[in-house]
């Protein structure tokens, strides 16, 4: 029986995990797994699975998909247990905070008890083997302490009609706070974000279909831009510097409240979004305007 996943996990942290469990991206993930290795990875950990030949992302990703929370469970800690990469501590130190990068899309973390990795909440999360130049990011609290004062959109040099649009629901969202609605101002500030990113993107398409983290089919071919999504937005624009590692972790974050929309979505997490989170997706807006119109003027 799971011991610590209670609830099934977000696609994007799916689709994360198999990119790490692939390694493909040198740097950010440990150890490269051909073919055969991914074989034995799982076959390791007591899950029956061969290799068929298939793109190897996209074989690991469905696989995924259908393990029980158990198998998931023991893939995660397989993922950033020692014995994977033979006490190479080096490799672990990557593992650990890859790792705690995806799992913070699931307000989770993994610790260690002496040698062995456990999955804890967020909260209980304190003391993660991490590179200390690396380690996570700022707390809700200081984030929303931090003052992004640049946030004149106009500066993104966005079409004239989108622009307009923006701020017209910028103003919305925040006077949505105000008037204590804060699952509208949460939904419009995620749309926002959107538009935000997406104008950028259109504006510089080269840049945002090379990245490693754009979006792409089961042949491995990136998406045209109008099929990305938010959750692609946001790997792309911290891939390029548009925006720091606080906003990405934080925009996930919004881009899961925003999908709020659907109440059936809503039902199923039995969360309701209350004006401390509205102010957390705010800030996460002003922390990525202000990101943008940097790295626009870098350009």
């Amino acid at each position: 029986m799971a011991r610590y996943l209670k609830n099934r996990l977000d696609p994007s942290t799916l689709d994360a995990l198999a990119d790490f469990i692939c390694g493909d991206e040198a740097g950010k993930y440990p150890e490269y797994r051909s073919s055969g290795y991914l074989t034995r990875f799982f076959q390791n950990i007591n899950i029956s699975a061969t290799h068929d030949g298939s793109t190897r992302k996209w074989w690991v990703l469905e696989l995924l998909k259908q393990l029980t929370f158990d198998d998931l469970e023991k893939v995660i800690l397989r993922l950033v247990d020692i014995r994977e990469y033979k006490a190479d501590r080096t490799k672990l130190v990557i593992a650990v905070k890859a790792m705690n990068d995806i799992l913070f899309m699931e307000n989770m973390s993994v610790i260690f008890q002496g040698r062995d990795p456990i999955i804890v909440s967020l909260k209980e999360s304190l003391n993660p083997i991490v590179d200390i130049k690396n380690a996570p990011t700022d707390s809700e609290e200081e984030f929303l302490k931090k003052d992004f004062e640049e946030n004149d959109i106009s500066k993104l040099g966005l079409d004239g009609v989108i622009e307009s649009i923006l701020k017209d629901r910028i103003l919305e969202s925040r006077q949505c706070l105000q008037h204590n609605a804060p699952l509208s101002s949460v939904i419009m500030a995620g749309s926002i974000l959107e538009g935000i990113l997406f104008g950028i993107a259109v504006k510089h398409p080269q840049e945002f279909q090379s990245a490693a983290a754009s979006p792409k089919d089961k042949l491995e071919k990136v998406l045209p831009l109008p099929d990305w999504k938010l959750a692609g937005l946001i790997d792309v624009a911290y891939e390029l510097g548009v925006i720091g590692l606080d906003v990405k972790k934080f925009g996930h974050t919004l881009r899961d409240f925003r999908n709020y929309i659907h109440p059936y979505e809503q039902s199923v997490s039995k969360f309701s979004p209350d004006k401390h989170t509205a102010k957390i997706c705010l800030q996460v807006l002003n922390a990525s305007i202000a990101g943008s119109i940097k790295w626009i003027s870098s350009k």
